[in-house]
């Protein structure tokens, strides 16, 4: 009887461990959602026939944001349809009151026209850096990060703006809430020069291709433009068909077009196809002066080997008939 209460009491103590350890078995079950995932995969395509924003429609404007420093200081983000790569472009336009040359992003520095601080009392905090500029940011796209994917876009700069940009540049790069810069090993591919020489990118139209690093927890991806000069209000930046390819996840696809593509706005030509163009076109034509020109070097040749046969042809006829009326 004892022995039956033993193996009864072991029993529901079993029981009672298992149904405790039920929840916790379950919990671990869990899937964990992949931090770089895209909530709906629908947004995604094959079809690379098509950037992912055109600026041919509006739909671009619920995803590029003036960033707060940049929207303080009056810059902003609208069409341009004469400046433009393929149809309309995206341009950004802003200006620079007059900060002390070299100490651009300094927040202390920043004033408006009137030439009051636009952040007053910037030189006591601790982080008095900000970031002029527009923004993209993974949450618009169902996105937790932009990490993996890969950014491919058509810039020009606008040469008014020569000079007053620091170290010459722009600057596109992933960045996180904080708008601290995540560019792993890839930082030379961020910076954009000021180039009007063997790659001229303020005469014409140049692509940039600019990878995500993966596991930076990159949440947004950053135009930014740092004017350390006095400017007046232009257009500083054009930016058209831009692409985002999806990260290895999602390998081979990219966003699709948001905005409305005009398939059937003609491309304006890079340097680089320009001077394809004309190096074909100088070839071939060297190809055909260096055939006329053997052509016609040739000829003479020619006539000397024909007169040459014909004299000696000539004299050997001469001679054998000579011969002949000699012994006969």
């Amino acid at each position: 009887m004892d022995l039956k209460r033993l193996f009864c009491g072991i029993s529901a103590a079993v029981l009672a461990m298992m149904s405790c350890a039920a929840p916790v078995f379950a919990k671990e079950e869990e899937v964990e959602v992949d931090p770089w995932s895209i909530s709906d995969d629908s947004i995604l395509t094959d079809d690379k026939s098509k950037p992912t924003f055109s600026f041919d429609g509006d739909g671009w404007k619920d995803y590029f944001h003036v960033t707060p420093d940049a929207e303080a200081l009056g810059y902003k983000a609208a069409t341009e349809d004469t400046v433009s790569y393929q149809g309309n472009s995206m341009k950004v336009v802003g200006s620079q009151a007059g900060a002390a040359s070299g100490w651009h992003n300094f927040a202390w520095t920043e004033t408006d026209a009137d030439g009051n601080l636009v952040y007053p009392g910037s030189d006591a905090e601790d982080a008095s850096f900000i970031t002029c500029g527009i923004e993209l940011d993974a949450a618009d796209f169902g996105m937790n990060y932009f990490d993996g994917c890969t950014f491919k876009f058509t810039y020009r700069i606008n040469p008014d703006i020569k000079g007053n940009l620091m170290s010459d540049s722009i600057f596109a790069f992933p960045a996180d809430d904080d708008y601290k810069q995540l560019t792993g090993t890839a930082t030379a591919m961020m910076q954009i020069k000021v180039n009007e020489t063997d790659a001229p990118n303020t005469k014409q139209y140049q692509d940039k291709v600019i990878p995500v690093p993966t596991g930076v927890g990159a949440t947004k991806f950053i135009f930014e433009i740092p004017l350390d000069k006095a400017t007046a209000q232009s257009d500083l930046i054009y930016i058209d068909n831009l692409t985002i390819s999806a990260n290895d996840a999602y390998a081979g696809k990219i966003v699709a077009n948001i905005d409305g593509y005009n398939e059937s706005a003609e491309k304006k030509a890079s340097p680089n196809e320009l001077q394809i163009s004309e190096k074909e076109d100088s070839s071939a034509s060297d190809s055909s002066t260096a055939e006329e020109k053997e052509s016609s070097s040739a000829l003479p040749i020619i006539i000397g080997v024909v007169a040459g046969i014909a004299v000696v042809g000539g004299l050997t006829f001469f001679i054998i008939r000579k011969v002949k009326n000699r012994y006969l």
